[in-house]
């Protein structure tokens, strides 16, 4: 048996099911045989570990191969993000948030109900990742379609219980495919498309002239600053949000980083903004801004400009580059910070599971 041969590989007998035949992704694509995807192994995937994915052919014959593509879930967040520096390196803006929100865990004390890290390798180089802090949902990394589609098969074993997952539209596509086809507890359930957001980043900074002037928020600022989190919270999300005492303690754990501002006008706070971990990566220092309130009654007035301006400003000044996502449905955000100076990058998309009538 040559594992090296073009075209389509060798057919074998169900009873020889056991035995491997080593393919690249190229030639597995060439052999045209991947008419539905299933796993053959059931690895454990509590800790590092491969998973081997196979295909059907038909009924008669089985062709089972070691793809090159390996799907493994750290154990910690720390590992995660040793596993996947080069990788976020490579891109650290489309990456952030895998870093971020593993260096809140690890650095921070941000709790979760449960944790999944996932990395995905081809040929010992990491080209995809993705996360899930329970009880939120699934997000992943920029990745080639052909490691999205071996990811959901892991995932499927690994974590069925994801409420939406959201990446780039050209990895959430193949993952979605390859996931409803994996045969998981509920990969059956539906979906539809949610919110979209707008990945921007800024470079120069346009400064509006506004009344009023940034400051540092202390543990002083504590019961303001959670109130607004809050109703941010429910803004986005558009339905009721309570803070857990996990969620209050990471919060002081910001302002005691000083990674919250407040403007303020005639001696009040009006405006606030806040900023992720900054994540340092080959490819640089990158920091995300989030999140950015102005009550409703202080609105029309530009203080979510100027907040969010003297921020972007001032991490850039610190060295870092600087960005943000914004909800593709809310023009006024949107103009807000490309009036401002943020460039549009990419876009991300979120699905939303449902529950399907065979569940």
């Amino acid at each position: 048996m040559d594992p090296t041969a073009n075209g389509p590989a060798v057919e074998l007998a169900a009873a020889d099911v056991d035995a491997r035949v080593e393919l690249t992704s190229e030639q597995v694509r060439r052999g045209g045989l991947a008419r539905r995807l299933y796993t053959h192994d059931q690895p454990d995937f509590s800790t590092h570990s491969r998973i081997l994915i196979h295909y059907r052919r038909d009924d008669a014959y089985l062709v089972p191969y070691r793809y090159l593509m390996e799907v493994l879930r750290c154990s910690s967040p720390e590992e995660f993000l040793a596993e996947t520096t080069d990788y976020r390196g490579r891109d650290p803006i489309r990456t952030n948030v895998l870093g971020s929100v593993a260096l809140s865990v690890s650095k921070y004390a941000r709790e979760y109900d449960a944790y999944w890290w996932w990395v995905v390798k081809d040929r010992d180089e990491v080209v995809g990742a993705a996360f899930r802090t329970a009880p939120l949902g699934l997000q992943l990394g920029p990745m080639p379609a052909s490691a999205a589609a071996a990811l959901a098969p892991a995932l499927s074993l690994a974590d069925d219980e994801f409420p939406w997952l959201a990446g780039p539209r050209d990895v959430v596509a193949p993952f979605l495919g390859a996931y409803q086809a994996s045969r998981g507890a509920r990969s059956r359930r539906e979906f539809i498309e949610g919110r979209t957001s707008l990945l921007y980043e800024i470079t120069d900074v346009i400064v509006p002239a506004v009344s009023g002037w940034s400051r540092v928020a202390t543990l002083d600022d504590f019961e303001l600053v959670d109130e607004w989190t809050t109703d941010f919270a429910e803004f986005i999300d558009g339905a009721p949000y309570a803070p857990s005492e996990s969620d209050r303690a990471a919060l002081r754990i910001r302002l005691t980083s000083n990674a919250r501002r407040l403007w303020i006008d005639n001696d009040v706070p009006v405006s606030m903004a806040g900023h992720a971990p900054a994540v340092e990566t080959p490819g640089g220092l990158v920091t995300r801004v989030a999140p950015v309130y102005t009550p409703a009654n202080l609105r029309g007035h530009g203080y979510g400009s100027a907040i969010t301006s003297s921020l972007s400003e001032e991490l850039l000044r610190g060295g870092s580059r600087v960005m943000l996502y914004a909800d593709e449905a809310n023009p006024t955000s949107n103009s807000i910070y490309q009036h401002i100076g943020y460039q549009l990058i990419d876009k991300f998309v979120q699905f939303d599971f449902v529950a399907s009538a065979e569940e």
